[in-house]
């Protein structure tokens, strides 16, 4: 049994592709009769219209500004979501964005995100792979223009066989069930080959016993950039989903990324949906 999506939390935020974002996720959190949840964050140590004029304001000054832009975000993120989606939640913190949305994503079963920094400084921006290996949840990552709708209706599901992976492909059930099209893959070399099409036929069994249909499967030779591979393939199959897993390790005390996740998140033009 498929477990049920009963919330969507997306990012509400000034960048010029926040409306967008809202639109995909209230287009998912329609598709499974789900609450769509709001989600904004603003640490009041400076205001985007730069230093100066927030270090000579009152800090209760400052407060009631970013208080009156939050409320703002609110009203357009209820103007937005309600065309789609009748039950909305709103949620608003003065903290790090980074922080707020990792600590709210525990009200969620998926987290939506853009793919860049709305901001360029720290206490207004986020780094957009921080929430994806902090929040505990699925994280689908919306890149900068693309097409509005709902994605999903072909999906790309890159293998590897890791918990990352593992965890990845549970995490996307309810979305894979949804789809269309579904197109298995994994990078291999040639003497790996016969072993890598035995795994994507162990996970073609693993989504039929969900009632999910895999449409095709295939091993990529490596050539370049993994996350490029994926991406070209994705391109070639109409996909508009990629499901993966994040990969990333610590070194002194900090996430750094495996380089096909950090290779998605900085270039794919489609969306793609983590989970590690």
């Amino acid at each position: 049994m498929v477990t049920p999506v009963a919330s969507i939390m997306v990012h509400v935020d000034f960048d010029g592709h926040s409306d967008s974002r809202i639109r995909i996720a209230a287009e998912i959190a329609n598709r499974f009769g789900a609450v769509l949840v709001g989600v904004a964050g603003w640490l009041p140590s400076r205001e985007r219209g730069g230093w100066h004029s927030a270090q000579l304001a009152p800090d209760d000054e400052r407060l009631n500004r970013i208080s009156v832009e939050l409320d703002q975000l609110a009203e357009r993120f209820r103007s937005v979501a309600h065309r789609t989606v009748g039950n909305t939640e709103w949620r608003r913190s003065f903290h790090f964005p980074r922080e707020v949305i990792v600590a709210e994503a525990r009200a969620a079963d998926l987290v939506v995100i853009g793919s860049h920094p709305v901001a360029e400084d720290a206490y207004h921006a986020f780094d957009p792979g921080m929430v994806l290996l902090n929040a505990g949840r699925p994280v689908l990552v919306v890149p900068d223009g693309f097409a509005e709708g709902c994605p999903g209706r072909r999906a790309l599901v890159a293998w590897k066989d890791t918990r990352e992976a593992r965890h990845a492909v549970q995490s996307a059930l309810p979305y894979l069930k949804t789809a269309e099209h579904i197109k298995l893959v994994e990078v291999a070399e040639d003497v790996l080959e016969l072993t890598a099409r035995e795994r994507l036929d162990d996970v073609e069994k693993y989504l039929l016993r969900h009632g999910i249909a895999v449409n095709t499967k295939a091993v990529l030779h490596p050539r370049g950039s993994i996350s490029d591979q994926l991406r070209d393939e994705a391109v070639k199959e109409g996909a508009d989903l990629i499901v993966a897993g994040a990969y990333g390790h610590t070194r002194l005390g900090e996430w750094v990324f495996g380089g096909v996740t950090r290779g998605l998140l900085q270039k794919s033009d489609v969306c793609c949906l983590f989970s590690n």
